[in-house]
This record gives C-alpha cells, sequence and structure tokens, in this order.
C-alpha cells in the first residue's frame, strides 16, 4: 500500500489522493489518431519518472503533468528525453 505523502518521481496515478479521473477524462477527449499507442505512452512515463523534474506528477521544467502530456502525440518532453 502506497502511504499519503508528497512523491517526488511518482505519476499521479500512483498516488492515493490524485484525481485520476482528470487523466482519463482528458485522454477521453483526445482523438484516437492524436494519442500515442498504449505502448509509448508507457515508455514515456517509464522515462518521466526517472526524471530529477518529476514532482508529484508534474514536470518542474514546464509545469504540465507528464500524464497527459505523454498520452499526445504532438506532445514532446522539454528536456528533450523522449
Amino acid at each position: 500500500m502506497i502511504e499519503n505523502r508528497v512523491c517526488t518521481r511518482c505519476l499521479l496515478r500512483d498516488m492515493i489522493d490524485a484525481d485520476t479521473s482528470m487523466i482519463e477524462k482528458y485522454k477521453a477527449a483526445l482523438k484516437s489518431q492524436d494519442m500515442v499507442t498504449d505502448d509509448e505512452y508507457e515508455r514515456r512515463l517509464a522515462i518521466c519518472t526517472t526524471c530529477d523534474k518529476l514532482n508529484e506528477g508534474t514536470c518542474m521544467s514546464c509545469g504540465c503533468y507528464v500524464e497527459l502530456r505523454a498520452a499526445a502525440k504532438v506532445s514532446r518532453c522539454p528536456r528533450k528525453m523522449w
């Protein structure tokens, strides 16, 4: 069980109090042709979780929620990691 705590290098979906419905709502609003594949989405998130700029699901380089940015084909990592 994950404790309720501030979590650096965690995604929103990994935190207990996170509103994961926000992520799903955003992803559902994207057209399928505008979304990356599930494999690419997970690959991007895996990279983000190793980044020292990830803090509580937010990219400290650009301020985005990484799970939202990682879902869209047109999005890019501000640090050019993906």
